[in-house]
């Protein structure tokens, strides 16, 4: 009869350990997001000659490569 008594006590003992209650923090799983910025272009200025003619005066402007020229010739009187 003692030998039941103790095999029984064991198992209510080993019972209520493995029910208790854990008190573990959850575990916190941090989401990184990847934002993509596009940077808007300016337009590129072409090689060429341009000539502007208004009545305001005339433009001239001529771009090779690396060299860039601009002529303003303003028609207003000083």
């Amino acid at each position: 009869m003692k030998k039941v008594t103790v095999i029984i006590a064991s198992l209510v003992i080993l019972a209520s350990v493995s029910c208790k209650e854990q008190n573990e923090e959850p575990q916190v799983v941090e989401k990184t997001e990847t934002v993509v910025i596009e940077k808007e272009k300016q337009p590129e200025e072409n090689d060429g000659t341009s000539l502007s003619i208004s009545n305001d005066g005339v433009e001239f402007s001529t771009k090779d490569g690396e060299k860039k020229t601009e002529v303003d010739i303003d028609t207003e009187n000083k």
